[in-house]
């Protein structure tokens, strides 16, 4: 197999990836804060339209993820990077002459082509880190990243609400972030660095076969938690607005110290992650977001505003930061028993969670539609508590493999 075996870690090739995830995710947070509100609200979809704008945001992924790990090869993952960024240009571009239309129907065919810029964007940036840094830093190479995501997020939410409430037209929210991604895909290609060095290192079966077993768990268990998660992605703006507040400022307001915090600290918890116990890691990020899910519905009932929505924040902000840093691990084990292919294990991994997040809304939005709104923060809180044994077990078998078989040239865990 051939392998990456960088001599250090090559943070500045990697400054220009950091810089167009800050580009692109400036529409992250309003985009999918705006969405339900506007499909919902605007055009008067049911919760399963809804629902299925979500989930079409996440096929696209699901179905090119693989094919983009086939193009995201050495040499052609930055390229990647563009087509996924351009792509999804195109979608905002579409979305907005959805908004003038007025029809939820447009918006789902915008919302799969999102995915399919995603899965490019997404394949070839995962695989660009990856192979740019030592295995003992890959953690907090991926930290980096979400931080200049966080960091996007929150300027670009900053702005995005400004254009709403001077101009009052969201179509220009989106023609706006469009822009954003086509500067983002640019910046990514303007200066290509070297291709790093390979060698070859040997790959028997029992290696191949000991890492895979906790490889295959930890899929497992990442599948299920990102179907959980996904439940509630379309609602959870919808729910707070029913049961906390009508304010829409507010609402946001509660998601913004996780995004400060992630955009301050992403770096830190990555490297952090680096060099802690990530089974732990994990474990406590998959209760910590059972509970934050279970306080959205016990909440209201316990605290009077505005103290109920000071404990979402909280609860929001905790959870920002187990979540990020255990996205930082299981980017980094996957980088890692993937090494010198890592687009081909990006493509799958990307490819199974794209699955997850497509089929989960559509049974959030049933549940919403016709038990009762808070139904699926319920499923998910008590759901999440089951993912422990087998993250524990996958993460465990994985370091073990990992720790007799000497993968990586010996490099640091």
């Amino acid at each position: 197999m051939l392998e990456n075996t960088p001599e250090t870690s090559d943070w500045h090739a990697l400054s220009s990836v950091y810089n167009s995830a800050f580009f692109c995710s400036l529409g992250f947070f309003v985009i999918r804060f705006l969405i339900p509100i506007i499909a919902y609200g605007t055009m008067g979809a049911s919760a399963t339209q809804v629902a299925l704008v979500f989930s079409f945001l996440t096929l696209g992924s699901a179905l090119f993820s693989p094919v983009a790990g086939r193009v995201a090869k050495r040499g052609k993952r930055r390229e990647s990077i563009l087509l996924g960024a351009f792509v999804r240009a195109s979608s905002y571009i579409g979305m907005a002459y959805s908004i003038i239309l007025a029809n939820v129907n447009f918006l789902i065919i915008n919302s799969l082509v999102w995915g399919f810029g995603a899965a490019f964007y997404q394949v070839g940036s995962d695989a660009e880190i990856s192979e740019r840094v030592l295995r003992k830093n890959r953690a907090e190479a991926f930290g980096r990243r979400e931080a200049a995501n966080g960091r996007g997020s929150v300027v670009g939410a900053f702005i995005g609400f400004t254009i709403l409430f001077t101009l009052e037209s969201s179509v220009t929210v989106f023609l706006f972030y469009a822009a954003m991604n086509i500067i983002g895909g640019l910046i990514v290609v303007r200066h290509q660095p070297p291709i790093e060095k390979q060698t070859e290192i040997p790959n028997g079966p029992n290696r191949k076969t000991a890492i895979s077993l906790g490889i295959a768990a930890l899929v497992i268990a990442a599948g299920l938690d990102t179907f959980i998660t996904a439940l509630l992605s379309p609602f959870v703006e919808l729910y707070i607005l029913e049961a906390f507040t009508s304010d829409i400022i507010l609402v946001a307001l509660v998601y913004l110290p996780g995004g400060i915090i992630a955009g301050i600290l992403g770096g830190l918890m990555g490297r952090f992650a680096d060099h802690k116990n990530k089974t732990g890691i994990v474990s406590t990020a998959v209760v910590v977001g059972a509970l934050s899910t279970l306080g959205l519905v016990f909440i209201p009932a316990i605290l009077s505003s505005p103290f109920d929505l000071l404990a979402i924040a909280i609860l929001f902000s905790i959870g920002s930061i187990t979540g990020l840093t255990a996205y930082t691990v299981m980017s980094s084990v996957f980088g890692t028993a993937y090494e010198g292919r890592a687009s081909e294990g990006f493509g799958l991994f990307e490819s199974v969670m794209g699955f997850s997040r497509f089929s989960a809304p559509i049974v959030g939005g049933l549940l919403w539609d016709f038990l009762d709104p808070s139904a699926p923060f319920i499923l998910v809180g008590l759901s999440g508590f089951i993912l422990v044994p087998i993250y524990v077990y996958g993460m465990k078998k994985y370091e073990h493999a990992i720790k007799e078989q000497g993968v990586g040239n010996n490099q640091p865990l």
